[in-house]
């Protein structure tokens, strides 16, 4: 079985209410989205394929077919469009909300059915940089994934090991004086889109959740100074990754927590999915 990604990208506007909210209502759970004059994004789009490799040919599908049901499919009814109001789906369901996560179902619904049953695998759709969402045809369940950054710095100590494995094993890494990262922190929750919301999770809930229970811990800390965490840990980022879901976990709750993605650097990063 191959996998083949295929990126395109559009430009849109559009907000998102409830009518029978107040703008104070619209605001707390949609942020500055609610804005009633409109915003937009580049948005960048994902679809991802899959299936066997034609004997003939050496593809699993033909790239100039696939941007030409791009073209047809999604472009032609979002590319420099306003969605509340010039979308042929958002535009006549007035209580559809554009959300990312409505967005990238509804591409999905588009072009399944002009491709091969179940070639298609995924349809990920960036609304910016920090915020994105997958979907895989399972039913109303979206995978949400917002970006967080925040700086720290570090020893990596065991108090389980001499300080000369310590040197040998963890190399300038054993600082005595510590070192620091710009680290970035991927949430990824999942769930069912709320049919009048359009959200899988309010954004400014995730937000205050992983500004209360991230930033406010770690942001600006030495890790085996200032944390309790890692009084007695030693602050890898396979432990750093895990001691953020411990926190995030149930404080997300009904949220349901999917993954965290820690990157310390370009170089390396680390996925947690629970236990």
């Amino acid at each position: 079985m191959y996998y083949l990604t295929r990126q395109t990208a559009f430009e849109a506007s559009h907000y998102n209410r409830i009518p029978e909210l107040s703008d104070a209502g619209n605001f707390e759970l949609f942020g500055a989205a609610a804005n009633p004059n409109s915003h937009g994004h580049n948005y960048v789009l994902e679809v991802m394929v899959k299936g066997s490799v034609d004997v003939d040919d050496g593809m699993v599908i033909n790239l100039v077919t696939l941007d030409a049901l791009l073209k047809s499919e999604v472009l032609a009814n979002y590319d420099h469009k306003h969605l509340n109001h010039q979308h042929p789906i958002f535009a006549k369901n007035s209580h559809l909300q554009p959300t990312c996560e409505n967005i990238t179902i509804e591409i999905w619904q588009r072009l399944v059915a002009s491709l091969p049953e179940g070639m298609l695998h995924r349809v990920r759709l960036y609304e910016n940089a920090a915020n994105f969402a997958d979907y895989y045809g399972e039913g109303p369940m979206v995978y949400l994934t917002k970006v967080y950054e925040f700086s720290a710095a570090h020893r990596l100590h065991s108090h389980a090991l001499s300080d000369e494995e310590n040197q040998e094993i963890f190399g300038k890494c054993n600082n005595p004086a510590g070192h620091g990262h710009n680290y970035i922190l991927e949430v990824t929750v999942k769930g069912d889109v709320d049919a009048k919301t359009g959200l899988v999770a309010g954004l400014n809930f995730l937000d205050e959740v992983v500004q209360k229970q991230v930033h406010a811990r770690f942001d600006y800390k030495h890790l085996n100074l200032d944390t309790p965490e890692f009084e007695m840990l030693n602050p890898t980022s396979e432990n750093f990754v895990k001691v953020i879901w411990d926190v995030l976990e149930p404080n997300l709750r009904p949220v349901v927590l999917y993954r965290l993605r820690l990157r310390e650097t370009p170089k390396n990063h680390f996925d947690y999915y629970g236990e």
